[in-house]
């Protein structure tokens, strides 16, 4: 393997001035320096195209267009990429330093002599606002045997191995929330095959409110089913089971009761699993 391997960052994005602009420095201001850089808007109406347009030169690619999703604007990056490893990082996410990459080198060089072609990290889940609501990411040894029923490891920030995709094509883009659990079915289907993880914290996420949410959450679920099917996965999964009734419920009590008490409901819930609120104030 390469000492110093290449790798290719990708972000998409659609009228997301408010954070893109974090998100594009803390991508070009890292220390380790054979990074490329795609980015690929969805033609926003906002300063979204402005902001990429400033940091042109540093990008290996960049384009203003329409599309169809995020799966659709990934496959469009994809094309440009020449690194060894790919990450993909949310137009709202962000590296916690200017060292994750370097930091995730050593890691990366064990990973392709081991032969594993995922790597992932923790991901702090942070508010709009900044304020920190949780801290994900466990061991594969852990997430593994659920992995076939529920996404259960971060996707954002985490590094793809270049062969992965010239194994499994690219992202099947009929799915607008979770094309990137259909990708990673179709290589961790198979039990022999693992990833590895690190246990360092390398992004922060921002997440959006609980009325947005509610209703992402219930299409996460229905794609689930749908990447599970793809795959020839039809044993059944009571994590989307009890995930789909629980959404089913907080939406019952929005429509009824009004936004404000589904969320203290949610909130509470989380705190009987001993978690941070994270839709309520």
């Amino acid at each position: 393997m390469n000492k110093n391997p290449k790798i290719s960052v990708i972000t998409s994005v659609y009228n997301g001035e408010e954070y893109l602009e974090q998100t594009i420095l803390s991508v070009l201001d890292q220390s380790y320096n054979n990074i490329e850089y795609i980015v690929v808007d969805g033609n926003s109406t906002d300063r979204s195209p402005e902001i990429i347009k400033k940091y042109g030169e540093r990008l290996k690619f960049w384009v203003s267009e329409p599309d169809t999703g995020i799966y659709n604007a990934w496959n469009k990056a994809l094309k440009h990429v020449s690194g060894e490893w790919i990450v993909f990082i949310g137009a709202d996410d962000y590296w916690k330093n200017p060292d994750v990459i370097t930091t995730m080198i050593p890691y990366l060089k064990d990973a392709e002599n081991k032969k594993i072609k995922y790597v992932y990290g923790k991901i702090e889940h942070i508010t709009l606002q900044g304020k920190l609501v949780e801290v994900s990411g466990k061991p594969w040894v852990e997430q593994k045997s659920r992995f076939t029923y529920i996404m259960n490891i971060g996707h954002s920030g985490s590094f793809h191995h270049a062969s992965l995709f010239e194994m499994h094509g690219q992202f099947n883009d009929s799915f607008k929330i979770t094309g990137d659990y259909e990708f990673l079915l179709r290589e961790f289907k198979n039990p022999d095959n693992d990833a590895l993880f690190v246990n360092e914290t390398t992004l922060s996420m921002r997440e959006g409110g609980v009325s947005a949410s509610l209703d992402n959450r219930y299409k996460v679920v229905k794609e689930s089913k749908k990447a599970r099917k793809l795959n020839g996965i039809t044993s059944f999964s009571k994590e989307l089971a009890i995930w789909e009734i629980r959404i089913l419920f907080i939406t019952v009590l929005s429509s009824i009761f009004g936004q404000s008490f589904a969320a203290k409901t949610a909130d509470l819930y989380r705190k009987i699993l001993g978690k941070e609120k994270r839709w309520s104030n």
